[in-house]
């Protein structure tokens, strides 16, 4: 019915309407209500607004003419009331089109890779939900994930060297037993353990609590319960972790390869973009934590997530004294000799399946018992087995208790976030973790399965 009437409109409106005031129209849509009561009308006008007012105006004039005849042509025995009514989408196109230039403009029709080859700091705008209080706080607590890697640790020192700088009362915790490429970096020493963040808060309270590389109180271990109690708790963090938990208030930039990259821009939003002040606040030291994070995420520069920009701000922080090779070698290569006992251990026991698309590797605490060496000394291990030719996806599994294991997931070209997911775990499409409970064997099935049916 909404075609037909609309084909005798058209004929009519052409044939049969003398109004003057009816220029250059046309029908694009008609639409009867369920009742057949009513029918909407929509009328495209060429010209300007006063060509569509008047168009319109001897349209509803002659609608009473118009249902008459439609009835007639098409024998209606109940002929719907006509409604004209302005249709806008010619105007909406061309102002699509304007939208679509700019947005071309600006390169929103770039492939993904292309539009991260293009990046700049510039392009990274803390809110001002992260700023304002961050400026307004006179205590600040720095905190980072459970197990945290050289990117949590390093954001959380650079940014407590440059807090202190500017007069506030800093104390970055730390968790039992870190990698030991953390103790090495500048500002460790003065760090806190965990135990003692009740007490500090029975004493007073923190102004702000800030979350790095995190944005979810319950992925900080004994401390969630902690700061649960505190008022205002803000987060800077480069991917999101799925989990029954929302993000905490802060700034959430997958754009970024690391943490440090948004505390770096956060540094100089904090100094006004003011080159001398920036200069002032970026020691070496603060340099130094901010370059361990990058190179630990882009693993020495070498992860699909390093971008030009990468290098560019590598550059920088070199430039103000960084012991890059040093702390490279520090961070990413160093090992005792109980690891390398805990890794050949850990690689006679790897499977590869699905014609070597998958690999799994577990550590055991019998494995830890044997070589001597500790849990935190397997950060790498997984990128060992992305580095097998042909090796699509990689998965550590690490039994932290009794049937309970960390998974760390990692990946050449597919998406191992969606996978960590289904196990109540996230990360972000390269690499990802989560925690399953279950028998080893059982569990190392369950992840291959679903690793294997990734796309």
């Amino acid at each position: 019915m909404n075609s037909a009437i609309q084909r005798a409109l058209s004929d009519l409106i052409a044939m049969r309407v003398k109004d003057p005031r009816v220029g250059l129209v046309s029908i694009s849509q008609v639409e009867v209500n369920r009742d057949n009561t009513v029918a909407k009308v929509h009328v495209a006008v060429t010209g300007d607004d006063i060509d569509r007012k008047k168009s319109l105006a001897g349209l509803r004039k002659a609608s009473g003419f118009l249902q008459t005849q439609v009835g007639r042509n098409l024998r209606m025995r109940a002929v719907p009331q006509l409604h004209f009514v302005y249709d806008d989408s010619m105007d909406r196109g061309f102002g699509v089109e304007e939208i679509l230039k700019e947005l071309e403009d600006k390169g929103e029709f770039l492939d993904e890779k292309e539009r991260r080859r293009q990046l700049t700091l510039d392009d990274f705008e803390p809110p001002e939900e992260l700023v304002d209080p961050l400026l307004e706080a006179n205590t600040i607590w720095m905190v980072g994930h459970w197990s945290p890697d050289p990117d949590c640790i390093g954001s959380c020192l650079a940014l407590a060297e440059v807090f202190r700088a500017m007069d506030k009362d800093v104390t970055v915790f730390r968790y039992p037993e870190p990698q030991r490429s953390l103790v090495a970096l500048p500002g460790w020493d003065e760090t806190v353990d965990v135990s003692e963040a009740e007490g500090m808060l029975a004493e007073e309270a923190p102004d702000v609590a800030l979350l790095m590389d995190c944005h979810r109180t319950d992925r900080t271990g004994p401390l969630r319960d902690t700061l649960d109690k505190l008022p205002t708790v803000l987060c800077v963090d480069h991917h999101l972790v799925s989990g029954r938990r929302a993000p905490v208030p802060g700034w959430l930039d997958a754009r970024a390869e690391s943490t440090c990259t948004l505390a770096y821009r956060l540094i100089e939003i904090l100094a006004d973009e003011d080159e001398e002040a920036i200069d002032g606040l970026i020691t070496k030291d603060v340099a130094t934590n901010l370059f361990a994070g990058i190179a630990g995420d882009t693993g020495g520069f070498r992860f699909d997530n390093t971008t030009p920009m990468t290098f560019r701000l590598a550059a920088d922080l070199a430039e103000r004294g960084v012991d890059t090779a040093g702390l490279q070698h520090t961070i990413l290569h160093e090992r005792r000799h109980q690891a390398l006992s805990l890794l050949q251990l850990a690689l006679a026991g790897s499977v590869f399946t699905g014609g070597g698309k998958v690999a799994v590797m577990r550590v055991t605490r019998d494995m830890l018992a044997g070589s001597g060496a500790t849990m935190d000394e397997t950060e790498g291990f997984v990128n060992i087995l992305t580095s097998v030719s042909g090796v699509r996806y990689a998965c550590l599994l690490k039994e932290q208790e009794p049937n309970v294991w960390r998974a760390s997931l990692r990946t050449q070209g597919g998406d191992v976030q969606s996978v960590a997911a289904a196990f109540g775990g996230g990360g972000h499409k390269q690499a990802a973790g989560c925690t399953i409970e279950g028998d080893g064997d059982e569990v190392a099935a369950e992840v291959t399965e679903a690793l294997l049916n990734a796309e």
